[in-house]
């Protein structure tokens, strides 16, 4: 039960990555930088955003060999991984007197928990 919460959960960020153009106003902001950074931001979002899909895959429609498998479990310490270096990312990089920012840093830090649990079941 605990992976699909993880399912879920990579599932929300991988559609909240999709929003990243509308929300972080990327038509306006990317024209800022140049193209080869415009470039960088975009592709780095579409592989994530495909990451964050392919992990809710897996998760969800193969639960029981991630259970079962020592590829499953390195899957989800990798992401645990992830989503502890994506936290420690925003306390460095980002200003966390903004409340986004510290809920950001709050839904990361879920990630690692949701993503440990289940190697203790």
């Amino acid at each position: 039960m605990m992976i699909e919460v993880a399912a879920i959960f990579n599932l929300a960020f991988g559609v909240f990555h999709l929003f990243f153009w509308r929300l972080l106003n990327w038509s306006e902001q990317l024209k800022k930088v140049s193209p080869v950074n415009r470039a960088v931001f975009q592709a780095l979002n579409i592989c994530l955003t495909f990451m964050f899909f392919l992990m809710a895959y897996v998760f969800l429609f193969h639960a029981n060999e991630v259970y079962a498998s020592t590829v499953g479990k390195v899957l989800l310490i990798g992401m645990a991984v992830f989503w502890c270096l994506r936290a420690v990312i925003q306390i460095y990089l980002f200003d966390l007197s903004g409340r986004i920012h510290q809920f950001l840093l709050f839904l990361f830090i879920v990630g690692i928990i949701l993503h440990l649990i289940p190697l203790f079941f």
